[in-house]
């Protein structure tokens, strides 16, 4: 039997005028060295304020502004909303009546909008199946925009969603993370509860920051590190460790693809950070693989054998991952 463990990794004077209320203490500034773009930016993040307020359809900033607003002063020149799935159709429309025009980019994860050559990216869900939910709406941090309230998301939400969204190709959102973890005040405890959503992401990123001396507790890294490995370590033997034996040819084979499959999980966009076991072995010359662990849908359920059979389109897969209840996870985190 061969048992690998997979990690699954799919403005500038803009904002101002920001002044904060409720948790933050201020607002910094977003720039950027175009004064037009700018000026265009203030309008058209109005434009979207006005638009979706009268709704009452429940929305978050996310991206630039809330980077830039909760954590490093920074630049962006597109605007960034999470929403639910169920109300994509009414905010397009919302957007659309108010001069907006719009597309349907992609009906899995994004819609679009333009105004004045401002791009507004509509999400309704974000890379490692983050979703607009209960406790990140009642954790959002509001914000005074020119009279009006602006609602972002609270830092702890934005530091998983941008460690989920970081890449080779998108180094920002790692940066941006950590100067949450250094300008924002951090409830520690509502972290902990949202880090089943990426577990060994969050850590790396929370170890790289104490690596450079930003004020990460360590409880918070003992507490986490607990939760992702307490119960997966093996109960220790007091008998003196076998002989390794040597793998036959099939089983090294065997054990290669699986290791290429965990790749495959990793790189997938469609899946999030889910901690995955696969098992597997040669029975009759056939790969049998076990697949066990949690993810968040059932949509990520299936992607999952989808993937084993492309790479063994021969084996025989065997789905044990558990679709996890909506919130469940946030109360065996607490």
């Amino acid at each position: 039997m061969i048992w690998l463990f997979a990690t699954l990794g799919p403005h500038a004077r803009a904002a101002r005028n920001l002044m904060a209320v409720g948790r933050m203490d201020s607002f910094k500034a977003v720039s950027t060295e175009v004064p037009e773009l700018s000026e265009r930016f203030d309008r058209v993040l109005q434009a979207v304020v006005d638009a979706l307020e009268p709704t009452s359809i429940p929305y978050l900033f996310i991206g630039g502004v809330a980077s830039g607003g909760l954590g490093r002063p920074r630049s962006t020149a597109d605007i960034d909303i999470l929403i639910r799935p169920e109300d994509r159709e009414r905010v397009l429309q919302a957007l659309k009546a108010s001069g907006f025009e719009t597309e349907k980019t992609d009906p899995i994860w994004l819609y679009k909008a333009f105004q004045e050559g401002i791009l507004v990216d509509i999400i309704f869900k974000s890379k490692g199946e983050v979703y607009l939910d209960p406790q990140m709406l009642e954790h959002q941090t509001q914000a005074e925009f020119h009279g009006k309230q602006l609602r972002l998301v609270s830092p702890e939400d934005l530091i998983l969603i941008k460690a989920l969204a970081h890449s080779e190709f998108t180094p920002g959102h790692w940066h941006d993370a950590l100067a949450l973890i250094s300008y924002a005040k951090l409830d520690w405890e509502y972290l902990l509860q949202r880090a089943r959503l990426a577990p060994r992401r969050l850590l790396s990123l929370l170890l790289y920051a104490q690596s450079s001396d930003l004020g990460v507790p360590d409880f918070v890294v003992s507490r986490l590190y607990q939760l992702i490995f307490s119960a997966q370590a093996p109960a220790p033997s007091l008998r003196a460790p076998r002989a390794r034996r040597e793998l036959r040819p099939m089983e090294s084979i065997l054990r290669y693809e699986i290791e290429r499959l965990q790749e495959d999980f990793a790189l997938d966009e469609r899946l999030g950070e889910l901690a995955v076991s696969i098992s597997g072995e040669m029975r009759l010359g056939v790969p049998y693989l076990v697949l066990q662990g949690e993810a968040m849908t059932e949509e990520a359920r299936e992607r999952l054998t989808i993937l084993a059979k492309k790479r063994f389109p021969e084996g025989r897969i065997e789905n044990q991952v558990r679709v996890l209840e909506p919130l469940s996870w946030s109360t065996e985190a607490a």
